[in-house]
């Protein structure tokens, strides 16, 4: 029981359906009982959101963990939910395909999990988040009704693309069970870029010249000097305590392409005052760790606190200068360049941390950006509300919620309402 604890929660029960039959069965099950149910996959995401209000049952769906199709010509593959994303790549690179997604935690992660939490990594640049990579998806609901939304081709939708629907619901709508991709060839080649720099404004050049750029970089990173030195401790990086910003460029494709990015992507960071530059056999090795840089893991809440800022490409030395001054509490934080997300985590007692958090959303919605509690202590979230500001489609949700599970027993809380 003590792997399902959620702040201090424990289900009375826990189900290890084998088969989706078996999973509907247990929620059936649940709802002749009156049982408030939690979904778990690998458990990597279970820290986000509020904590249930109640939670009877853990529903485990880790032995769902089949490819039930697989369609190289079509680029397409449909699984099972408890599938990692790790193993399912692993096989998929047989054909030279792959889903890419590498999401925080993203050697422990599940499919259902990834879908359910909303996340994507810095590979998102390129290739979007999982929500645009979904065709199709089969969610067991609250009483145990089993429904397929979409398909297993690339265009199969007609009027509401259903599936998008549950991608980031937290399991509060129902619970995912299998899920259709449509699929990418890996890269012919691959390689990544790093360079240091003394500010966030001497990076700023850098980030948006792989915005513009035609050759679509994989990823465009930026990490702060404690960022870097978490990297340091999990590998072997030379010391930099001058720099207090890098940024990472990952291309990917032909070879031609990867060398004319590499070029220009090294022209403008002379161009920005480059300090240090690493070596590309060693740059590219950073990547397993750099997408959980700024999460809260679940066992971490307590005293540790993650957030999300929205903001333009343009605005990112802004929201980078705004996280280092906000507080004294030290501050790791990274960025997708060429989107304006920044993904950041503090340590420090729960005053400084809501007040640091507050600071920061004030900050971000005064720029027309947006503000997210990923990760930590349920005081704050409750003080802040999981985002801001709120959206007009909240009130749908709701509805939404109310429809598919009109009990609230489906993760009842967790977004802040039933």
């Amino acid at each position: 029981m003590e792997r399902y604890r959620l702040n201090g929660m424990a289900p009375q029960a826990v189900r290890q359906p084998e088969t989706v039959e078996e999973a509907a069965e247990v929620l059936r099950e649940a709802a002749r009982s009156g049982w408030a149910v939690v979904p778990w996959g690998s458990g990597a995401h279970q820290g986000f959101g509020h904590t249930p209000t109640r939670y009877d049952l853990a529903l485990d769906l880790t032995r769902l963990s089949r490819i039930l199709r697989h369609r190289p010509a079509n680029l397409t593959v449909r699984v099972e939910a408890g599938i990692r994303l790790s193993d399912l790549n692993a096989a998929l690179a047989e054909h030279g395909q792959w889903i890419p997604l590498d999401p925080p935690f993203g050697d422990q992660a599940t499919i259902g999990g990834i879908l359910a939490a909303g996340l994507s990594g810095p590979l998102r640049a390129r290739y979007g988040t999982a929500r645009d990579l979904l065709i199709g998806i089969r969610v067991a609901l609250a009483d145990g009704t089993l429904i397929q939304c979409g398909g297993e081709v690339v265009k199969n939708v007609a009027g509401y693309d259903l599936p998008k629907l549950f991608h980031g619901a937290l399991g509060t709508l129902g619970v995912i069970v299998e899920a259709a991709f449509k699929l990418w060839p890996r890269p012919k080649t691959e390689t990544t870029w790093a360079f240091s720099f003394a500010r966030p404004e001497d990076a700023l050049p850098l980030t948006l010249a792989m915005l513009r750029h035609p050759g679509f970089p994989l990823a465009v990173e930026a990490l702060n000097g404690r960022a870097w030195e978490a990297l340091r401790r999990a590998l072997p990086l030379p010391e930099d305590p001058s720099a207090r910003i890098w940024v990472l460029v990952r291309a990917g494709g032909w070879p031609a392409q990867v060398e004319r990015l590499g070029r220009d992507a090294a022209a403008a960071a002379e161009g920005a005052r480059v300090r240090e530059r690493l070596p590309e056999a060693t740059a590219i090795t950073l990547w397993p760790q750099v997408p959980s840089i700024g999460i809260v893991a679940p066992a971490e809440v307590e005293g540790t606190l993650g957030v999300r800022l929205g903001l333009l490409p343009a605005q990112l030395a802004e929201g980078a200068n705004a996280l280092e001054t906000a507080s004294e509490i030290p501050v790791v934080w990274r960025a997708h360049g060429t989107l304006g997300l920044i993904y950041a985590r503090a340590e420090g007692p729960l005053e400084a941390l809501l007040q640091w958090a507050s600071t920061l959303r004030s900050f971000a919605l005064a720029r027309g950006g947006h503000f997210t509690i990923l990760g930590g202590p349920e005081p704050v979230k409750q003080a802040l509300g999981l985002w801001a500001p709120l959206r007009p489609e909240v009130a749908v949700m709701q509805r939404i919620k109310a429809q598919l599970d009109p009990e609230g027993r489906l993760n009842p809380g967790r977004l802040g309402w039933a």
